[in-house]
C-alpha cells in the first residue's frame, strides 16, 4: 500500500493501479485497497471501474464513509444526481461533521432543483468550515435561482475575501451587477473572472460588454 500511496500522491495513477492490483490479488478483503484503486480509476476517468471498486470496498467494510463519498462523486461527475444523493446521505450518516460531504450533497441537490435543501447543506458546511470559499459561492448560485441578488452578492463578497483568485465568484458577481444596472462594474468583474481562467466569462464579455 505504501508504493500505491506514493504513486497516488505523485499522480501516477496507472502505476498506482498496478500496485493495488497486486495488493488485492494477495488479499481480496482489503477494503482500503479497493477504495484507493477506485479513486485512481476516477482520476483517469474510468468511471465504471471506479464505481465497481467503491462498491466492492463498501461490501468489504460498510462502516467507512469514504467509498460512499467517492462513489457519490462519480455519480455527481456523470450526472446521476439521485444516486449521488443516496451515497452522500450514507456518507453523512457515517461522518456527520465533514464539510466536503455537505458541499457535494448540496451540489447534487442543486442539480435536482431542491434549492432549499441545497441552501441548508451549504449553510451547515459554512459552520463546519468557515474559511472554505466554496459553500459561500454555491449558496450565492442557489439564491440566484430565487432572484435574491442582494443576499447572493453578499455571499460572493465573502467568498472573494477568502479566495480572491476564484474566477467563478467574480463571474457571478459580474452577472448580478449587469442585471442590477451596474454594467461597468459588472464588466470589470467579468474581466477578472476571465483573467482567472473562468471560461464562461469570455462568452459573457462578448454578449454584455462590447
Amino acid at each position: 500500500m505504501t508504493e500505491s500511496r506514493k504513486n497516488m500522491q505523485s499522480e501516477n495513477y496507472k502505476e498506482a493501479i498496478n500496485y493495488l492490483d497486486k495488493v488485492i490479488s494477495k488479499n481480496n478483503d482489503n477494503a482500503d485497497a479497493y477504495n484507493m484503486r477506485g479513486v485512481a480509476h476516477l482520476q483517469i476517468l474510468d468511471y465504471s471501474k471506479s464505481i465497481d471498486d467503491f462498491t466492492k470496498s463498501i461490501k468489504k467494510d460498510s462502516s467507512n464513509y469514504k467509498p460512499y463519498y467517492n462513489r457519490g462523486n462519480v455519480h455527481l461527475e456523470t450526472k446521476y444526481y439521485e444516486k449521488a444523493l443516496l451515497d452522500y446521505n450514507k456518507a453523512i450518516d457515517l461522518r456527520p461533521n465533514d464539510a466536503d460531504l455537505y458541499i457535494n450533497r448540496a451540489t447534487a441537490l442543486f442539480e435536482l432543483k431542491q434549492y432549499d435543501a441545497a441552501l441548508e447543506d451549504n449553510r451547515f458546511a459554512i459552520k463546519l468550515s468557515p474559511n472554505n470559499h466554496i459553500p459561500y459561492l454555491n449558496s450565492a448560485k442557489t439564491l440566484l435561482q430565487f432572484g435574491s441578488f442582494n443576499k447572493a452578492d453578499s455571499l460572493l463578497n465573502l467568498s472573494l475575501k477568502i479566495n480572491p483568485e476564484n474566477g467563478e465568484s467574480y463571474y457571478w458577481s459580474g452577472f448580478i451587477k449587469i442585471n442590477t444596472d451596474k454594467k461597468s462594474e459588472g464588466c470589470d468583474d467579468l474581466i477578472k473572472a476571465k483573467n482567472r481562467g473562468f471560461q464562461d466569462a469570455i462568452e459573457a464579455l462578448e454578449k454584455f460588454c462590447k
